[in-house]
């Protein structure tokens, strides 16, 4: 394996590194100059080429002279006629020999050159300027005129031209020689100007550009896309919307080794959640659906990530999480699924056979959804979709032999783990694992411990390294953090002089950060900026986040549009690590709401919210 691909490396010009790239592991490419060889040509021609030489090595060996008439004709008089047809003449046997032996007695000389008879010059050279005008202002631009429109424009301007002329008529190609012209231009430069830079690429690739994967987990790809299908929530009444699933694809198996589904954008958190399903054992996830009768043994450490160029692939945490794993990375160009074609057909599968009959499937296009409306049909609540997934995916689609027939998936992952096993994460590597995929950030260590988006981690472990660690600089003490997206009632410090992480809990006697999410957390900080400006601590956030509780339970019962409920899915951590069944709480339990603002204008839409409008951390 390759020493680790600098993931945010500065991007050039991908043409121009497709071209100008050298790959010191690969052969350098040989071009052998050569006749074509005569099993290659049609039948005719190899029968006359073979007529030729029984002329030839007949008279060869028994000629006394030069290869004259005098000496030739009496020698083709004893010869029976080769397969009854007329014997040539001695000035053709002569010229024959004479270009076998330069050619060192090679049989290729002998093979007729009818193809090179005749005049093969382009005619009408004269009207040279007119064709080139009628490419350039037609044929070859991105509107991508037909041949006939491009030869009407040729026509007419040899017709005006012709108009303005004393003498010397210009006689402008048929229509035929025209087209013969037109096909006898390069492709790759007709594609270019008619179709734009990126069909070129796609149609003129060069395939494999990367050498196959050996083993299992030595090359996964990664990708996000959404499903096309609707799910309800619990009540089986509710639209949620289209979920998204992150998916990794094992290059070398076919395997589908881990994914994750939820209503989140595309982000670092659905892409650690992906990583963490794909690298740690399955038999958990297994052991939560007692429909599923088969095993998927596939986990282990990622030895090469293939990544796409969206921006959620962008940052320092999934830089960092990947070096600290020694996983190597690289970028998919844009535009470029081909260089993913693994995970890129998991995907099409997907949607073509596991989602193309249930209800609630969505069409790509109006004209083939009819009037068809996947909300009115969809009946798969969010928990059975994911049961379901799960078990086509390990008993389907791993299971399945590809269309070519060469290889079943998880045959072949047996095949590569019995020769090359992965790195298992088993023990405290399962936990360090998590750690290091968690979100990165640097924080100061004060008397009051470590603040993170308003919530304060303190220990006495923490209190003791601040103790005895000497600061560095102005600043203060500072410290690398792991956040787990997931849970923020604790997060991990790392200690410079230890060399290790500690796992600090939240100072929350309220119990207000127990299973939240990162994503649950900033809302709650949006809803109380909205209505508190003087001071924010746990029990507000606790307050607030049971307000909101109660406010999109409400919203349940009213059956809120799918916009606002797969924010609700989204707000509630719905995905495919976890089991939800959406009910409404006990609004007795709640905390005595907030006072609302005088002015209505101010008041919280618990739909009215995302997650990226909060400011980075």
């Amino acid at each position: 394996m390759d020493e680790d691909t600098d993931l945010f490396k500065d991007e050039i010009d991908e043409l121009d590194a497709e071209i100008f790239s050298v790959n010191r592991d690969a052969e350098v490419p040989i071009t052998i100059n050569a006749s074509k060889s005569l099993e290659m040509h049609d039948q005719a021609i190899q029968n006359e080429t073979k007529k030729r030489l029984h002329y030839v090595r007949f008279i060869e060996k028994r000629i006394d002279g030069g290869w004259t008439q005098k000496n030739i004709d009496p020698l083709l008089a004893e010869m029976t006629s080769y397969d009854n047809e007329p014997k040539p003449k001695w000035r053709a046997i002569a010229a024959w020999y004479s270009k076998y032996k330069k050619s060192n007695f090679c049989i290729t000389a002998l093979i007729p050159s009818h193809g090179k008879k005749g005049n093969r010059a382009l005619k009408n050279s004269s009207g040279d300027f007119y064709f080139n005008k009628a490419l350039e202002d037609k044929y070859l631009r991105k509107e991508r005129p037909s041949v006939a429109t491009t030869y009407r424009y040729y026509y007419d301007l040899i017709q005006v031209e012709n108009s303005r002329l004393v003498s010397g008529e210009i006689i402008p190609l048929s229509y035929t020689g025209f087209n013969a012209r037109i096909k006898s231009l390069e492709p790759y430069e007709v594609d270019s100007a008619r179709f734009g830079r990126s069909y070129v690429q796609k149609k003129y690739k060069l395939g494999n550009k990367f050498a196959d994967p050996t083993s299992v987990m030595e090359r996964v790809e990664i990708d996000h896309t959404v499903l096309d299908f609707t799910v309800l929530m619990e009540d089986n009444q509710t639209v949620i919307g289209r979920p998204t699933i992150t998916a990794l694809v094992d290059c070398y198996s076919s395997c589908v080794v881990g994914f994750y589904v939820s209503f989140n954008e595309p982000s670092h958190l659905s892409i650690r959640a992906a990583l963490v399903n794909t690298m740690l054992s399955k038999d958990d996830v297994i052991n939560r659906f007692s429909s599923i009768n088969a095993e998927w043994p596939c986990h282990g450490k990622i030895e090469l990530l293939v990544v796409d160029n969206g921006v959620e692939f962008w940052g320092d945490s999934l830089e960092s999480a990947c070096k600290e794993l020694g996983i190597n990375t690289s970028y998919n160009p844009v535009g470029k699924p081909w260089k993913k074609p693994k995970v890129e057909r998991f995907f099409r599968t997907l949607n073509t056979e596991f989602l193309d009959s249930l209800p609630g499937k969505n069409f790509r296009s109006i004209d083939a959804k009819g009037d068809y409306q996947p909300d009115k049909e969809a009946v798969i609540s969010f928990s059975l979709f994911n049961e379901l997934l799960h078990k086509w995916i390990i008993e389907v689609y791993n299971q399945k032999a590809d269309d070519r027939k060469t290889r079943v998936p998880i045959a072949k992952w047996y095949e590569g783990a019995s020769v090359y096993p992965p790195i298992e994460y088993t023990g405290d590597d399962q936990e360090l694992l998590r750690v290091k995929l968690g979100v990165l950030d640097t924080r100061s260590i004060s008397k009051d411990g470590i603040q993170f988006l308003h919530l304060r981690y303190d220990s006495a472990e923490l209190l003791e390294y601040r103790k005895y660690t000497p600061v560095a600089s102005k600043r203060g003490l500072k410290a690398d953090i792991k956040v787990n997206p997931h849970d923020l009632s604790y997060i991990y410090v790392y200690l410079e002089q230890q060399e290790c992480y500690l796992k600090v809990p939240a100072k929350d006697p309220d119990g207000y950060t127990i299973g939240l999410t990162l994503t649950q957390h900033k809302v709650n900080i949006k809803n109380r900026r909205r209505n508190v400006t003087d001071f924010q601590d746990s029990v507000s956030l606790a307050q607030s986040r049971l307000e909101i509780d109660q406010m999109v339970n409400q919203a349940l019962v009213n059956k809120q549009k799918q916009k606002g409920m797969k924010k609700l899915a989204k707000y509630q951590g719905i995905d495919s690590n976890t089991q939800h069944v959406m009910v409404p709480m006990n609004t007795s339990q709640a905390l005595p709401s907030a006072k609302a603002p005088e002015n209505d204008n101010n008041k919280f839409d618990p739909m009215d919210w995302d997650s990226d409008d909060i400011e980075a951390f």
